[in-house]
């Protein structure tokens, strides 16, 4: 036997409290009577209180108590053998880390807001095989697609806005690189979703989602922004903004959210353009549009589970409560 939550046992400690508890009050009752007379002359003041039932029913209480906390430890024997398939779609995120993701007009960056909208995505999918691609002048598979999502939040926290050496935003090579990470296969289940300010410096964007979409990949898009822009701040190494990035001329570069290019490459896949907002609720709308797709199938795996026996102890202890209720501590004497 073996239990799902042993650390209920520990509440073994409050039914050992209150039978030193019992004991205790019991010492405390007869001292307090013996100050109101005898002790004889007393017992025949309380001749109808059965100290033995009044026993009986505190034995009942430890024992009620004791079964409970083993009914919330879940106590496990036996084996059941499960097979498990999983199915569902693979999704990669294809993410821009080049240098105006550092502006900061989404919170707390827009750097900070695709690894947030990457979480809040992984509360939407389940069984979904998931990686990343992050990307400024060339791409990089950051995370190939996988079933562990613990791994996954690894590699996402790990993004940094310089990552990728090659300077510039080259989304046409983000995208061709997003689709080699997908296996060759005519199911039509796999997603890309594009987080990024949709600012692209090297430009033939066009032949990589016409690409995209004769692979039978669906790009989702999420822009990460604003319309106004926002200078791109450039930090000390203590974190401290000691400027922002200037052009050739010494102006102020403002970068802003390119929604034209960003919207093209969603519908020309069958995708959906949103525009990120403080709650991600766009992961969510992506997460029900993602529902007509063809699901995968990636893995099938015996599974060893024990059965659950608390109810035996739930019922047990209910059984126990209502005798110890129903008892009475008063004797019982023939009528004459």
């Amino acid at each position: 036997m073996q239990f799902l939550y042993p650390e209920w046992l520990s509440g073994f400690w409050i039914v050992f409290a209150l039978l030193i508890f019992f004991l205790w009050t019991g010492k405390r009752k007869k001292s307090l009577l013996e100050k109101f007379g005898k002790w004889q002359t007393l017992k025949s003041l309380i001749e109808f209180h059965s100290k033995e039932k009044e026993q009986i029913k505190k034995i009942l209480l430890l024992a009620v108590l004791s079964l409970l906390i083993l009914a919330l430890a879940r106590p496990q024997w036996g084996e059941t053998k499960k097979e498990i398939e999983r199915k569902g779609v693979e999704v990669i995120f294809l993410v821009d880390t080049s240098l105006s993701m550092l502006a900061e007009d989404a919170s707390p960056s827009r750097i900070g807001k695709a690894k947030l909208e990457m979480k809040s995505a992984l509360r939407q999918l389940k069984g979904d095989r998931i990686g990343i691609v992050t990307f400024a002048g060339s791409g990089f598979i950051q995370s190939p697609l996988t079933l562990d999502y613990d791994a996954f939040i690894l590699f996402a926290n790990s993004i940094q806005v310089g990552y990728i050496p090659d300077a510039g935003t080259s989304l046409s090579q983000a995208i061709r690189t997003a689709v080699k990470g997908f296996a060759k296969s005519k199911q039509k289940n796999h997603v890309v979703i594009l987080l990024s300010d949709g600012e692209d410096l090297e430009g033939d964007v066009e032949a990589a989602v016409k690409l995209a979409k004769e692979a039978k990949i669906r790009i989702y898009t999420v822009g990460i922004g604003t319309k106004e822009g926002a200078p791109i701040p450039l930090r000390s190494e203590q974190g401290k903004v000691s400027g922002y990035k200037k052009d050739r001329s010494g102006e102020i570069v403002i970068t802003k959210l390119n929604e034209p290019l960003l919207t093209q490459a969603a519908e020309q896949t069958g995708g959906l353009y949103f525009p990120a907002s403080a709650g991600e609720r766009e992961m969510e709308w992506i997460y029900q549009h993602m529902q007509n797709l063809e699901k995968g199938e990636f893995k099938q795996r015996l599974v060893i589970e024990r059965e659950d026996h608390f109810q035996f102890f739930l019922a047990f202890a209910i059984i126990l409560l209502l005798i110890e209720t129903l008892m009475s501590d008063t004797k019982r004497y023939a009528q004459i």
